[in-house]
């Protein structure tokens, strides 16, 4: 199977405080991928170090066979995209033109020949509205959706960028069990034929939603498998779950 997401001995330092300590992973094309762990264990820094919004002090990072370790994030959307903890819409922009702006600028990522026209882009915007849910709210400002709406409206962005990864970070946090329950049908549906990689605190949803699981604690990845592994794996129960020898 083809690797999509490939780390290599990521290592990231600030100041004396050692945050990622030599991280490797492969994300197989196509898999849903959970990366767990405790507060403090580094899971956001390395999606930062993914993403681009921080560079390695070590190690190397290839993305759909290309190697972007240290990029901007401007540099890498064409193959990566990614949401964050806390909703980052243009809130004085509608529904619709959030989308659009993220089809341009997926486009614009591109050299010149390969721009999408403008048909393109607006069928790629309606197309994701219509896939996760906001169709009847095309052209409400995004301050006005409900939390969870705009969470949505996250996803939507990302995935409207076309880009093969898609990074998630912690999208159903605050939201209660009935709305996750809908974020996680709709993230299972939009990410049809994506490789997903998703930091997520909710066990429940963690267990129902990735193929594979990597448990990061003080830095360093010490366990990686299908969630049954994961489960019955004993350093994970002690480090991360909570259960004593």
């Amino acid at each position: 199977m083809t690797i999509a997401l490939e780390l290599r001995g990521i290592a990231k330092r600030f100041g004396p405080t050692r945050v990622l300590r030599g991280i490797d992973l492969q994300v197989q094309s196509g898999e849903r991928h959970a990366l767990i762990g405790p507060n403090g264990a580094g899971k956001s820094t390395l999606f930062d170090t993914i993403s681009g919004r921080t560079k390695p002090d070590e190690g190397r990072i290839v993305a759909i066979g290309i190697d972007i370790t240290g990029r901007a994030p401007q540099r890498i959307s064409r193959v990566l995209a990614r949401s964050f903890q806390t909703t980052s819409v243009f809130t004085g922009l509608s529904v619709l033109d959030n989308l659009r702006c993220a089809a341009l600028g997926s486009a614009s990522s591109r050299r010149i020949d390969r721009w999408l026209p403008s048909r393109a882009l607006e069928d790629r915007a309606r197309a994701m509205l219509d896939a996760i849910g906001l169709a009847a709210h095309a052209d409400v400002p995004a301050a006005r959706l409900t939390y969870a709406e705009q969470r949505a409206l996250d996803l939507g962005i990302a995935l409207a960028t076309d880009a093969p990864l898609i990074l998630l970070d912690e999208p159903t946090a605050g939201m209660n069990r009935a709305e996750a329950s809908r974020a996680l049908a709709l993230i299972r549906a939009t990410t049809q034929g994506r490789t997903l990689v998703v930091i997520e605190h909710d066990m429940d949803a963690v267990f129902g939603l990735a193929d594979r699981i990597s448990v990061l604690v003080q830095g360093r990845v010490i366990a990686t498998g299908t969630p049954a592994a994961i489960r019955d794996d004993r350093a994970v129960r002690e480090a991360y779950l909570g259960e004593s020898r």
